[in-house]
């Protein structure tokens, strides 16, 4: 009864007239569907806690093999309320809340799991809310969820053959390719990232984050390369994705 979690709202949806239900991460019980009653009022004092992105305390009662919990209090711990105010930044956040919400089945109990997922999406939306490198982040977010995912890119050797001398990266087959081996492959299955970024990208974890800002600069080209990566090897897509190279467009233009 009444118990406390930590949590950040991957998403709102309609639900009833006042009501909304939240898609929400948490540390102890994964990914939970809550049930926000009268938030949608102008009255309500839980509406700024279950907007998107939003890392609240939530109290409710905890029922296992139960798939919809109803919030009984809810408390901002953090805003990030920069992401809110920039179309960049928030479409961004949108990608990390639909990727995790699209990777993670609701009600996964191991706290590993949880607990990486977690982190990594505090750390980047702290990061996305602070900083204005907006293209390194989101490389960074979409290799570790490559790692999650266990799709991790080859980035030692040719994904092909072994031969440590590569020059060139394959999204179809899975990493770095030979000079030997690029005949073989499809001209459409070849990707212009810059070979060290590649590596990095995908070698570092969220603690070396201040390092590889030395490499950049970090392009919406590099996110590019990642998401496909990850699209063609999960299949997970992104309406936010979208949006986001529009905008990205959009500023190059002018």
């Amino acid at each position: 009864m009444n118990d406390k979690v930590l949590g950040l709202v991957l998403k709102e949806s309609e639900y009833r007239e006042n009501d909304a239900l939240l898609t929400v991460l948490t540390k102890e019980y994964g990914k939970l569907t809550f049930t926000a009653r009268g938030v949608k009022k102008m009255t309500s004092k839980s509406a700024t806690s279950c907007m998107p992105y939003v890392l609240s305390e939530f109290v409710f009662d905890y029922v296992e093999d139960k798939s919809m919990f109803t919030i009984k209090n809810a408390s901002i711990k953090t805003s990030n309320r920069f992401l809110q105010e920039n179309l960049e930044k928030m479409n961004i956040a949108a990608i990390f809340s639909e990727i995790v919400d699209k990777s993670l089945p609701q009600g996964v109990l191991d706290e590993d799991v949880n607990d990486a997922y977690f982190d990594l999406l505090v750390f980047c939306l702290d990061k996305l809310n602070q900083e204005k490198e907006h293209a390194l982040i989101l490389c960074l977010f979409l290799a570790q969820m490559l790692n999650y995912l266990g799709i991790p890119p080859v980035v030692d050797e040719c994904v092909l053959c072994g031969n440590t001398k590569v020059n060139r990266i394959s999204i179809e087959e899975g990493g770095f390719i030979c000079s030997d081996c690029l005949s073989e492959i499809s001209n459409n299955n070849k990707t212009q990232m810059d070979l060290k970024r590649f590596r990095l990208i995908n070698k570092a974890g969220i603690e070396n984050y201040d390092i590889l800002k030395n490499y950049g600069p970090w392009s919406f080209n590099d996110c590019a390369a990642m998401f496909e990566f990850l699209h063609v090897h999960s299949g997970i897509d992104s309406t936010a994705w979208k949006f986001l190279k529009e905008i990205v467009e959009v500023k190059n233009e002018k």
